[in-house]
């Protein structure tokens, strides 16, 4: 993912790739629910390109005492 995309692949219904389609599958909404999920949870979910190549999503969670 371009790094100025890793935040827009958060927003409903953004695809970075057009191949992708709602006939071929898929809609959009992935990211978006899986980030509204982690904000439900009080945690946060995060995107970072590896240096080797690569995709890491970081969930971190709240300690909770």
């Amino acid at each position: 993912i371009p790094a100025e995309s890793l935040d827009a692949v958060f927003e409903p219904f953004y695809r970075l790739e057009t191949s992708r389609n709602r006939h071929t599958g898929g809609t959009g909404l992935g990211l978006a629910i899986a980030r509204q999920l982690a904000l439900a949870m009080d945690a946060t979910l995060t995107l970072h390109n590896r240096a080797g190549g690569g995709l890491e999503a970081r969930l971190t969670l709240r300690k909770l005492l």
